[in-house]
């Protein structure tokens, strides 16, 4: 994933949870907004409930994995927060796949190609 495809700032982060809006899943939650630059940014938000530091970061490499292999299907314009619920650790990754691309559709950020 490109840098400049990334959330980092709290700023950011607090201000899309502020101001967007929410969609679920069973292991996933979006929470997304549009925005006014030219690309989408994403950013992953993986809480202590989810597990240790190794866990949570195995968590992050694969949602960071899933939305690098459907960047060219992402729209452009939006800001995206991935949340991972506690149930995640179990999930396979096809699932978890699956459950971003039912997201991204639900929030009609999806374009088929």
């Amino acid at each position: 994933m490109k840098k400049e495809n990334r959330l980092k700032k709290r700023k950011q982060f607090n201000w899309i949870f502020k101001n967007g809006k929410t969609i679920k899943e069973k292991d996933v939650v979006i929470v997304y907004t549009s925005s006014y630059g030219n690309d989408y940014k994403v950013g992953f938000s993986v809480t202590k409930k989810v597990g240790k530091a190794v866990v949570r970061n195995k968590v992050k490499r694969r949602l960071k994995a899933i939305t690098t292999k459907y960047r060219n299907n992402i729209m452009p314009k939006h800001t995206m927060i991935f949340v991972a619920r506690p149930s995640i650790v179990e999930t396979k990754f096809e699932d978890i796949e699956n459950q971003i691309i039912v997201l991204l559709k639900k929030a009609n950020l999806y374009k088929e190609i």
